[in-house]
């Protein structure tokens, strides 16, 4: 039998990416693991793997990529893993749309984009598309609203691609991430800070380090384990098409899957420290008037 082949979006060393790189290669897969900058992927080279240079919102990027994969392969890809991704921390009231514009391009265009160049060559081989999604889809953890709804954007077109392409055999599974130990929040476009006009501003001392990622440390999950889970699923016979696995998946499974529409409005306060971050806004609102009262 021929050797299948993936290839992988966003392999950069410690992420991800690189992760579902080793274990694909220990399966014997023919890796493609690509980067927008190679030299971080050069390890991967050293043990083996094809690498291959690749901006996920650069048409001609995608093209070159697509080009040299069949050229490879002869015209075939097993496998798809549209991991790219990029984050955004800032209350919805104090982001800045460039910001999230870019972001949306990465975690959400870049999906269909990179799927459709790849199309004919999963199509020729009846392979499988893994969109790597995350459980903030799921629901609306504060102070990163764009970025969950860039993975709530995935999770349906994840579904909507399932669909669509069924006729074709190809799978598309979602991959329902938690937190997991990377460097991902290390990678944000830059220092997550409350900008000093902003509403939450009494309240930074608490939601600087939420913006920093400081919620998701203790109970993250190690990427290699991660990753092992992610490619089980991907080889077997009849995978899960929505995988859950990460810290707190679990839990947000529970709770979108049989929780009512609202659930997250009881959930949420205590999680993200609303109630003590309400008494400082307020303490700090009412002292305001105070000084402006006439003496």
């Amino acid at each position: 039998m021929a050797q299948k082949s993936v290839l992988i979006t966003g392999c950069s060393e410690g992420g991800i990416g690189d992760a579902l790189a080793k274990s694909f290669h220990r399966r014997g897969f023919r890796v493609f693991a690509s980067a927008r900058n190679l030299a971080k992927v050069q390890h991967l080279k050293l043990m083996g793997l094809d690498i291959i240079e690749l901006d996920v919102t650069d048409e001609v990027s995608i093209t070159q990529a697509v080009l040299t994969v069949k050229a490879e392969t002869g015209g075939h890809l097993d496998v798809l893993v549209n991991n790219s991704g990029a984050g955004y921390s800032m209350p919805l009231l104090d982001s800045d749309m460039k910001v999230a514009k870019k972001m949306f391009d990465v975690n959400v265009f870049a999906v269909v984009a990179v799927t459709q160049a790849f199309a004919p060559l999963l199509i020729a081989s009846k392979g499988t598309i893994i969109n790597i999604g995350s459980v903030l889809g799921k629901m609306p953890f504060p102070w990163q609203g764009f970025y969950n709804a860039s993975k709530a954007a995935v999770a349906m077109i994840t579904d909507q691609l399932r669909i669509e392409l069924s006729p074709w055999g190809v799978r598309v599974i979602l991959v329902n991430t938690g937190a997991i130990r990377t460097h991902f929040f290390d990678n944000l476009p830059s220092k997550p800070v409350l900008p000093e006009d902003s509403l939450y501003y009494p309240a930074k001392h608490l939601i600087e380090p939420a913006l920093a990622g400081s919620e998701v440390e203790g109970n993250a999950m190690e990427v290699n384990a991660y990753a092992e889970v992610v490619v089980n699923n991907a080889i077997r016979r009849n995978p899960q098409k929505h995988l859950w696995s990460g810290g707190g998946a679990r839990v947000t499974w529970l709770a979108s899957t049989f929780g009512w529409s609202t659930v997250w409005d009881t959930l949420m306060p205590r999680v993200a420290k609303l109630p003590d971050i309400k008494k400082l806004i307020y303490a700090s609102e009412k002292a305001t008037q105070d000084r402006q009262k006439p003496k």
